[in-house]
């Protein structure tokens, strides 16, 4: 199944198609995609809590699987700004 063409523009979030506007979108960056050998660009945002919940269960895939992460701090750079991410999106934190 596809995106609207609302979570393609970035008005919905990506993974509830919760409608969104600029102070509550956690922006996701801009994506190329390859379609049919053309290139096409789409801007993708999130809501808080969706944003939360995936970037929390990435960074906790990334920790089971890296070495560094697994065991020690500081968490290697992807680690530190998965983690950055999750608490930034955080629908309870403060703003």
């Amino acid at each position: 199944m596809g995106l609207a063409e609302e979570q393609v523009c970035g008005r919905r979030c990506v993974w509830c198609a919760a409608s969104l506007n600029n102070g509550t979108a956690i922006d996701l960056g801009a994506r190329e995609v390859d379609t049919r050998g053309g290139g096409a660009r789409w801007f993708p945002r999130a809501c808080r809590p969706c944003a939360h919940k995936h970037f929390g269960d990435a960074h906790q895939a990334h920790r089971d699987n890296c070495t560094q992460c697994s065991t020690t701090l500081p968490w290697c750079t992807t680690g530190q700004r998965l983690f950055a991410a999750a608490m930034k999106a955080d629908p309870k934190a403060r703003r």
